[in-house]
């Protein structure tokens, strides 16, 4: 019995190691999800990757954090700069986040963001990341998730990663 009491001190004891938010954790934590709702998987699209990326940097460098630019520009202005001939499109964004699992799990008790990941609609998807925010330097990570499926017949398909 000591000894079960002295593991359980020493286990207890142990920090909980807690996944860093990487843009592949984010799509496994969200295609996990899926996956319980029966759905396709999400799969890395490189123009909706450079999407999401020159999105962040907009907003890092307009210094807002908002689905629409200061000037008026939608997320879907960066998928038709990328080419991503979109039949669907859609966005998610968070910020000030330490870590994966609490990052997608307060997406999926918002109903708009879990509406995007649970959506049968998307195939593909970008994720963008930074440290702090686009604001100013801050606590967290601040992430840019573009949802997408393309039109049928859209010739660069090949694209996807």
């Amino acid at each position: 019995m000591k000894r079960f009491f002295l593991f359980a001190v020493l286990l207890s004891a142990l920090p909980l190691a807690a996944a860093e938010i990487t843009r592949e954790a984010v799509l496994q934590a969200m295609n996990a999800y899926r996956a319980e709702h029966g759905l396709s998987a999400l799969q890395f699209d490189s123009r909706l990757q450079k999407a999401a990326d020159d999105r962040m940097k907009d907003m890092e460098e307009q210094e807002y954090w908002a689905h629409e630019s200061p000037d008026g520009k939608s997320p879907f202005t960066w998928l038709r700069t990328e080419n991503y001939d979109y039949e669907f499109a859609g966005e998610n964004l968070a910020c000030g986040f330490e870590t994966n699992e609490v990052l997608v799990q307060s997406w999926m008790e918002s109903a708009g963001h879990r509406a995007n990941i649970l959506s049968p609609f998307y195939a593909d998807c970008g994720i963008a990341i930074i440290d702090g925010s686009t604001k100013g330097r801050a606590a967290g990570k601040s992430v840019v998730v573009m949802f997408g499926r393309t039109h049928p017949g859209d010739v660069q398909q090949s694209a996807k990663k």
